[in-house]
């Protein structure tokens, strides 16, 4: 009869092993939310009559943004590439109508859900995949894709970072 024997490092090397996976997969995970695009919250944003509740945030440059966004002020943003602006700023009305728009890519508005579907936000962009990414401490990510930047390749595909 052939007994496996396993030594305590070997224990030990397994567990070390397991619990390191646990905490890259539970640092990774999050609770994500969705949008849900509705015609009357891009008619807010484009009469300038947005929600005065939310704080507003947006991504790109000062002279086109990709995204506009406002969520409940109990959130933090978790990142510093996105820039705040406060809804009744003149800066806020010109951002609104330069969104990057492109061929194919139209500007839409959309409620932003958080992951138990409750409305906790708004948002204005031509970008048609946003994650919106819920953590601890009520700390939001907000990450727009935006492979297009990134620019074409030889063989007409998008170049990835």
């Amino acid at each position: 009869m052939n007994i496996l024997r396993v030594s305590k490092s070997q224990i030990l090397g397994v567990s070390t092993v397991v619990i390191l996976i646990s905490i890259l997969i539970t640092g990774c995970a999050g609770q994500y939310g969705s949008y849900r695009r509705d015609a009357a919250v891009q008619q807010a944003f484009e009469s300038h009559q947005v929600p005065a509740d939310y704080k507003y945030f947006y991504y790109g440059l000062d002279n086109e943004p990709l995204v506009i966004f406002g969520i409940e002020k109990k959130y933090e943003m978790n990142s510093n590439m996105w820039r705040e602006v406060s809804a009744d700023a003149t800066e806020f009305r010109n951002l609104i109508t330069w969104v990057w728009a492109d061929y194919g890519y139209d500007i839409f508005g959309a409620d932003i859900l958080n992951p138990e579907g409750n409305k906790v936000g708004v948002l204005y962009t031509a970008v048609r995949d946003t994650a919106i990414k819920f953590g601890a401490d009520n700390r939001i990510t907000v990450m727009p894709n935006t492979p297009f930047l990134w620019g074409p390749t030889a063989d007409g595909g998008v170049r990835a970072p």
